[in-house]
């Protein structure tokens, strides 16, 4: 997870000439996610939306929710590498900026003994200071946070794959992406 220092001020901020500007200087984590979605190319229907999944369970959870659903669906419409119909689990990797809401890991019961980190989402309530050691002026101007930087977008596995190969790519893929996030804490996001 990626820390760093920014300057904010409040989104419902209004500027007044000549006054002051107060900014606050926060510790900004960058958390990686995973989101994944289920798909269907039936025939002439492109994009049927089946399922979306997040990492609710912890980091690159979203695959496995999202690999049993396609399992099934597999299995119900009998899909294979011959068939015109076609399944796709495509995973998105992105990052949130997020305040730590508190320094030290929670422990819940129903985490299965692991300890866990909360955040609240940066996004929506806060602007930064383009240049945070510069005043406030028109060549440093306030900027919305951004909600979410997309790092990746990956068709993990079709179901025009040979279906022993299925697991092979998911684990392929989630490899490489936890290797680059294995300092990574398990998290809890407050949500509104």
């Amino acid at each position: 997870m990626c820390k760093e220092v920014r300057s904010l001020v409040p989104s419902d901020f209004q500027f007044q000439p000549g006054k002051p500007i107060s900014t606050f200087d926060a510790n900004i984590y960058w958390l990686q996610e995973s989101e994944t979605t289920v798909s269907m190319d039936s025939g002439s229907e492109k994009n049927h939306h089946v399922g979306k999944f997040d990492d609710r369970d912890g980091y690159l959870t979203s695959i496995d929710h999202a690999y049993r659903l396609g399992k099934q669906i597999i299995s119900a419409y009998e899909l294979n590498t011959f068939s015109s119909d076609c399944l796709k689990i495509q995973v998105d990797i992105f990052q949130t900026p997020v305040f730590e809401l508190f320094s030290n890991e929670v422990r819940f019961s129903w985490a299965k003994g692991a300890n866990w980190r909360q955040y609240e989402s940066v996004a929506d309530d806060w602007n930064e200071l383009e240049h945070s050691n510069q005043a406030l002026s028109s060549k440093n101007v306030l900027r919305k946070m951004k909600r979410k930087t997309l790092l990746n977008k990956h068709m993990v596995f079709s179901s025009k794959m040979p279906s022993n190969q299925y697991l092979e790519s998911i684990v392929k893929f989630k490899e490489k992406w936890h290797a680059e996030s294995a300092d990574k804490p398990n998290y809890s996001k407050r949500r509104k």
